[in-house]
């Protein structure tokens, strides 16, 4: 049967010059196939020179697009993935954190100090402790916060930084739901899958989950089991941690494996004079 072929555009001006950079394989060998040039804009193109050109180009906007998807999917990872019991510490930064008393400056100060050494590429384990409404959970998100702006503009989508902050009552809460309901999004694998797998990690508020702050309760199997898959597969990268507790109570409370991975390190912010922040200032 013999082959159709398209009718040439009656619009096109052909040059009598061939573009040789065009090859085919044949008895593997690359042969050269001239390509006839035409006349665009009053210049000789190679046509097909001019759609490689096209379709480059087009490549290189699809995948900028992929990468700035992925930034802002990378960003937006401690805005729609944390778990919060206290929406107000969503505003939370370095500059609203009030420090008067000589411990809250030094504190706040220490905090800052990692954020230097964090965003150098440092791999720190940063413990909070002490009374609550002290102010730990507003400087550990203040801490997310310039962590995840800090690099949010990196031209790789692999070198952004993703940041979460668990608040673990919730986490266990969520769990929990999910055992009743198991189509819901916050199953225990999702949820433990999902704190490894951050740069940075907030668990906050640790030992609350058993409802209050001077306890000899053991925490159960269940929170045990999350814990140590969380602080396992965290090694190697930076978890930072508040409770209120003492830490005998810790000790009491969780077990030798799970508090060993969890406390590594030696960066340590401790509260031991600052008063609840929250209800200093009522009025009876």
């Amino acid at each position: 049967m013999e082959q159709l072929k398209m009718p040439k555009d009656p619009t096109l001006t052909f040059h009598s010059d061939q573009c040789m950079k065009h090859t085919y394989r044949k008895n593997g060998q690359d042969v050269v196939k001239p390509i006839q040039k035409i006349v665009l804009d009053g210049k000789a193109v190679c046509p097909r020179c001019q759609v490689e050109a096209q379709t480059k180009e087009l490549q290189q906007f699809e995948s900028d697009r992929a990468d700035r998807i992925e930034k802002l999917r990378k960003y937006n990872v401690l805005y729609k993935d944390s778990l919060i019991s206290d929406d107000t510490i969503l505003t939370a930064t370095f500059g609203n954190y009030t420090a008067t008393a000589p411990e809250e400056i030094e504190n706040k100060k220490q905090m800052f100090g990692y954020w230097e050494r964090l965003k150098k590429g440092e791999q720190l384990n940063i413990i909070l402790q002490g009374s609550p409404g002290a102010g730990k959970s507003h400087l550990c998100y203040s801490l997310l916060q310039e962590l995840n702006n800090y690099d949010r503009d990196v031209e790789n989508p692999n070198d952004k930084k993703t940041c979460l902050f668990i608040n673990v009552e919730e986490l266990m809460r969520k769990i929990k739901h999910s055992f009743k309901f198991p189509d819901v999004k916050y199953t225990e694998d999702y949820l433990i899958e999902l704190m490894i797998g951050v740069d940075y990690l907030v668990l906050d508020d640790l030992g609350a989950e058993t409802g209050a702050i001077d306890t000899d309760k053991q925490a159960s199997n269940f929170v045990q089991r999350v814990l140590y898959a969380v602080a396992n597969g965290r090694q190697g990268k930076s978890t930072f941690t508040t409770f209120n507790l003492a830490g005998d109570t810790l000790k009491k409370m969780y077990d030798g494996k799970v508090l060993s991975r969890l406390m590594a390190g030696k960066n340590f912010v401790v509260f031991k004079e600052t008063t609840d922040k929250r209800i200093e200032n009522l009025p009876f």
